[in-house]
């Protein structure tokens, strides 16, 4: 399994097998993922989601890796006693980079106290998210030179302003490019104890590679924008999920893997591809699973024909509720339109500095 820091959310429980998240369940990210979602948006999960592949209900005490051991029921005290369990993105990457970005000017359901409303609102004004949409959370890039990743800490989006966001954007995509912007952000870098000391500007991905991964999440998030501008829905503290595999060389095998096929659209589409070409490459597919080689250490992990070289999905819907006759959800639409501004005045900077080469 890849190695990946919880860069945003809540923590969830990874598997054994790594390809699946056992999460923390309420009732309505539940009801997201069984009965809002399918309703309003059919092909909704697994395409723009995770995959839900159903309840966990726990009846013991879950360790790190997922299994759980019996324990008397006075002892499971208060834990969640569902867990969702879904896919994880990250599973089909080399070395992931991850960025988690909150979307959403209004952080508060309607239901919350007036106390709450007060406070979650003065935290969208002293952000950047009540006047963009958008908070960087945290994220995490992979350093070749150091074989370690550098950890951006969740608390990240709440101490940079409306003006450094492209610089914070700059810093995950093209880190080289982060100081060219005006004003700069401070650098600050942190490590968990089992991750070696990385160098505190990663090493960016080539060009060549990254601009056409940059075309890619823009079409994707204008597929996106189409379809929530004609949906009755309410996201509250939702969050899109950007993963680029961050070593160069697996990712230019996968980009190749992908411009064979069709442009990468999600592991769903991408499973549901190869799944329509096996019956015609049986022989092909003996001789690639006995080529291939795990992530990590060849216990159930993807295999390196299977990798993904970016994937983008919203995650986080504990706080979604229908809202029929309310019309579209102005604050994340704009949330995410800040986002493809965003990336698009990156793209341009980089493409010129293409030029240059």
């Amino acid at each position: 399994m890849p190695p990946f820091a919880q860069v945003g959310g809540h923590a969830s429980t990874i598997t054994s097998t790594g390809s699946i998240i056992n999460k923390p369940s309420s009732a309505r990210e539940k009801a997201f993922y069984t009965q809002l979602a399918p309703r309003l948006l059919p092909g909704f999960i697994g395409e723009w989601t995770p995959e839900f592949y159903g309840t966990l209900s726990l009846q013991g005490q879950m360790s790190h890796d997922g299994e759980i051991s019996p324990v008397a029921e006075e002892e499971l005290g208060t834990e969640p006693k569902e867990m969702l369990v879904l896919e994880n993105v990250t599973y089909r990457f080399l070395r992931p980079n991850v960025l988690d970005i909150k979307l959403g000017t209004q952080l508060y359901d309607e239901d919350a106290s007036e106390e709450k409303k007060r406070r979650m609102d003065k935290a969208a004004r002293a952000t950047t998210s009540a006047e963009t949409g958008v908070r960087l959370t945290g994220f995490q890039v992979w350093d070749d030179a150091s074989q370690a990743y550098v950890v951006t800490p969740k608390d990240f989006g709440k101490s940079i302003t409306v003006p450094e966001l492209p610089s914070g954007i700059a810093r995950f995509f093209y880190p080289p490019l982060e100081a060219s912007y005006t004003p700069p952000i401070p650098v600050v870098s942190t490590q968990t104890d089992a991750t070696p000391k990385a160098a505190i500007t990663p090493t960016p991905l080539p060009l060549e590679l990254l601009v056409p991964v940059l075309n890619g999440m823009l079409t994707r998030l204008q597929e996106l924008l189409q379809l929530l501008d004609k949906t009755e829905m309410r996201i509250r503290g939702g969050s899109l999920l950007f993963v680029i595999e961050g070593d160069a060389k697996a990712l230019r095998e996968a980009t190749a893997r992908s411009e064979e096929s069709s442009p990468p659209r999600s592991s769903k589409q991408d499973e549901d591809q190869g799944d329509d070409r096996d019956n015609d490459q049986e022989d092909d597919d003996d001789e690639s699973e006995t080529e291939s080689v795990s992530t990590t250490d060849g216990e159930g992990n993807a295999k390196a024909h299977t990798r993904l070289p970016w994937d983008l999905r919203l995650i986080d819907f504990a706080h979604a509720r229908p809202a029929p006759g309310e019309g579209k959800d102005e604050g994340f639409l704009k949330g995410i339109d800040t986002t493809v501004r965003l990336i698009e005045e990156l793209r341009d900077k980089l493409e010129k500095e293409v030029e240059k080469i």
